[in-house]
């Protein structure tokens, strides 16, 4: 599994992280107060210390099986080890629990403390009766009344779980996808606030004036970890999607100095992609007179590599025997993603007809042609522009396009919009969503 990058710190410098505290009073009134002064018997109020506050992005298979070097490690208690990464607008998490128990996993999208704001996300997976389900809701802290909680179904119907129970333990993994709202983060470099617990399955639903005490993370595309005093390093080309049966390229950047005794550079690709991609060793280069120096990890992909986040990991070996680790995420994609921008759609008294926008964005170097059609459920229909040709001569170029849909009265709702298309003689379908009515 991925290297927990911080641990390799801990071990170097004898310290521990400690976890940020973020429950906030405002909104609650005098009736519930009180219940905050009991705050260390209630569920969420103790620490949940995470080991990597860096997040990779990384695409998990969601089938119920922790794979090695499938998931990012998060945090280990007694009776739970759980598991957090992402990819633009997707939060993936995982745990090992004790039979019997669920997994709740809790984040403040804004990082700007439970109870405020209208961004605290709940998450809960159940394998009661051997059926895994999702429950997903919003923790509304704006009303004047005092906090509240929206249910948010067209999470539930955009996201993905598995779980597994053998003995003693259960295993869940999931992937919870944005629904059309726009709430989940799209782009590296957001910071959150996050935790993970195992209440029993009989557990009720908490009610949403109790305060979480909760760690933050944040989103990331690289990481490194014991790197020697005075060395930088980036990656060029970070997240950009290559295409199954061609070529993907990182640059690895550094700036330092010769007198750091860099020995070797050796890079893989983790998990799912390690056996699809090249493994290269390098000697480290001499740094030029404005103290750069690069190495590129360059690899052909096999036809066979499923779309998804993959893991780059590089281990830089120095004279003094102390090893670095660094991490980039890059991604194997299809041909072409199709993306619909988010629109904000309110609930209309009378039937209608709204324009969409969409892109068809290629991943390959090659021109990329074919064909796609576009399908939604009833009672929503297409009116124009079910069938559509794509033509993406450009290297990574796209293509924007229209379609048209009606919308009967009062309709609102998460809505699966399906693009069934052939692209360069290969078939695909996408589901994307749209939401008509917000929260």
């Amino acid at each position: 599994m991925p290297l927990p990058l911080l641990f390799i710190l801990l071990v170097a410098q004898g310290q521990a992280p400690e976890s940020l505290v973020l429950g906030s009073t405002q909104n609650i009134s005098p009736q519930t107060a009180q219940t905050q002064t009991t705050a260390a018997t209630q569920p969420f109020s103790s620490s949940f210390n995470i080991a990597e506050p860096n997040r990779i992005a990384l695409t998990p298979k969601i089938d119920g099986n922790l794979d090695v070097e499938e998931w990012d490690p998060l945090s280990t208690s007694p009776d739970m080890k759980s598991y957090f990464q992402w990819e633009p607008s997707k939060l993936h998490i995982a745990a090992q629990v004790p039979t019997g128990h669920d997994l709740i996993a809790s984040f403040d999208l804004h990082a700007n403390g439970w109870l405020i704001g209208k961004d605290n996300l709940e998450v809960r997976l159940s394998n009661a009766n051997s059926t895994v389900t999702i429950a997903c809701r919003i923790m509304d802290g704006t009303g004047i009344a005092g906090p509240k909680w929206i249910d948010v179904p067209g999470m539930v119907l955009s996201s993905t779980a598995a779980a597994i129970t053998n003995g003693p333990t259960t295993t869940f993994e999931a992937t919870i996808v944005d629904p059309g709202l726009g709430i989940l983060p799209s782009e590296a470099g957001v910071k959150m606030l996050m935790r993970m617990d195992d209440p029993m399955s009989t557990d009720p639903p908490a009610p949403a004036y109790l305060p979480r005490s909760l760690s933050p993370v944040t989103l990331v595309y690289q990481r490194s970890a014991a790197l020697p005093p005075g060395l930088h390093f980036n990656a060029e080309g970070l997240a950009r999607s290559s295409v199954a049966g061609e070529t993907m390229k990182l640059r690895l950047t550094f700036n330092g100095n010769n007198s750091m005794k860099l020995q070797r550079l050796e890079m893989e690709s983790e998990g799912f992609a390690k056996n699809e991609t090249n493994g290269l060793k390098s000697l480290f280069p001499k740094f030029d007179d404005k103290g750069r120096a690069y190495v590129d990890y360059t690899t052909p992909i096999a036809d066979t590599s499923p779309v998804g986040y993959r893991l780059l990991r590089a281990t830089l070996f120095t004279a003094d025997n102390i090893n670095a680790v660094m991490e980039a995420s890059y991604r194997i994609g299809p041909v072409v993603d199709f993306d619909i921008p988010l629109q904000i759609m309110a609930v209309a008294p009378l039937d209608r007809s709204v324009r969409f926008s969409f892109y068809a964005k290629s991943n390959s170097v090659k021109q990329a042609k074919g064909d796609v059609t576009i399908s939604i459920q009833d009672p929503l229909r297409v009116l124009n522009g079910a069938d559509h040709k794509i033509s993406i001569s450009s290297n990574r170029g796209n293509d924007r396009q229209t379609f048209e849909l009606f919308l009967p009265p009062n309709t609102s709702g998460t809505f699966p919009v399906k693009f069934s298309s052939v692209i360069n003689g290969k078939k695909m379908e996408q589901v994307r969503y749209i939401t008509i009515g917000g929260l």
